[in-house]
């Protein structure tokens, strides 16, 4: 078995492998290999028998709960002792069952560790994926259920990595995005980051991070918004190229922008397409055995300033700077 699934355990009980044992005989045995492939994919059916498990048991509740509100105003007038008595009895069947999501919470880390290093059966695991999301901070949702309430304009899967969930919902980024009514997911776990590394692509759908500067869905595509922001580049140039000095020396970003999102903040620092985002570098400064001096250059978050150019602070800093440079002109 993989390492992902090491949690499984089991004797196999097979008549061809051969009485003669040795490691080496063993390593090279076609049969072997066989025997894995079949034991994993009988694994991730008997998971995936979970999952549709709890989807028929949470259909069967949705359609049942106007027969259950009826089954109530019943059950109120019955003696209260056998209601404690069913009530404990209940509790006791729903102890013993193994829904997914029992599951999830204890080998949740394995499946994003399978999509990491199982090639061959990472979208099958991807299916079992879980995450929060903006849609409900507090139920865990699968990429197909959040493919099923994206808009009809929206060809990616967005995300947002975080230290938490409370950080990550609190963050300025998300509004622009939920205020539009796109859901986002929560991504609050360290090994989030990794898994979308390797999931880049999902049902046809890219996998990508609202942190990043390659997501476009926010960007306006009429052409008088494309002018107007035009005319704002030019009209804020000073302004930009002040950014650009100051904050390379600063923060190390690689260049300042005027934002075409509809941000309620002054500003945004973004991270590049490629490289690592904000999250993983501090992830991989975090780890024990790292060695940030040796860490290559174009792996290293490269940062971009977006500015609102329709905030007041904004408007002031153009404001300053246009003063400054009117006296310093002879």
């Amino acid at each position: 078995m993989p390492k992902y699934l090491n949690f499984v355990k089991g004797v196999v009980d097979s008549d061809d492998l051969p009485l003669n044992v040795s490691r080496e005989q063993l390593q090279q045995l076609k049969m072997l290999k066989v025997m894995s492939k079949k034991l994993i994919r009988k694994t991730l059916d008997m998971i995936r028998e979970l999952v549709q498990e709890d989807d028929s048991d949470s259909e069967e509740e949705s359609d049942s709960e106007e027969e259950e509100k009826e089954e109530k105003e019943d059950e109120e007038d019955a003696d209260k002792e056998k209601e404690d008595k069913g009530d404990e009895e209940e509790e006791d069947e729903d102890e013993d069952k193994v829904t997914y999501m029992k599951f999830w919470k204890s080998f949740g880390k394995s499946i994003k560790l399978g999509v990491i290093e199982d090639t061959s059966n990472r979208m099958k695991l991807a299916k079992l994926l879980r995450f929060h999301s903006t849609n409900d901070p507090k139920k865990l949702t699968s990429l197909d259920d959040y493919i099923s309430r994206m808009k009809d304009d929206q060809d990616t899967i967005l995300y947002l990595p975080g230290d938490s969930k409370d950080a990550i919902l609190k963050s300025p980024i998300l509004e622009p995005y939920t205020s539009k009514g796109y859901e986002v997911l929560i991504m609050d776990d360290p090994v989030d980051e990794y898994t979308t590394q390797h999931l880049t692509e999902y049902e046809k759908r890219k996998v990508k991070s609202i942190a990043k500067m390659d997501v476009t869905i926010l960007n306006t595509k009429d052409k008088t918004e494309k002018k107007k922001n035009q005319k704002m580049r030019s009209f804020y140039l000073k302004t930009l190229n002040w950014c650009k000095r100051h904050v390379k020396e600063k923060f190390g970003a690689e260049q300042c922008l005027m934002s075409q999102k509809e941000l309620k903040a002054p500003l945004f620092v973004f991270t590049s397409e490629y490289g690592y985002s904000a999250q993983m570098e501090k992830i991989q400064k975090a780890q024990a055995f790292s060695n940030n001096d040796k860490t290559p250059g174009y792996m290293l978050a490269k940062k971009t300033v977006e500015l609102n150019p329709g905030h007041p602070i904004i408007k002031k800093i153009r404001e300053d700077i246009k003063e400054n440079t009117e006296k310093d002109e002879p």
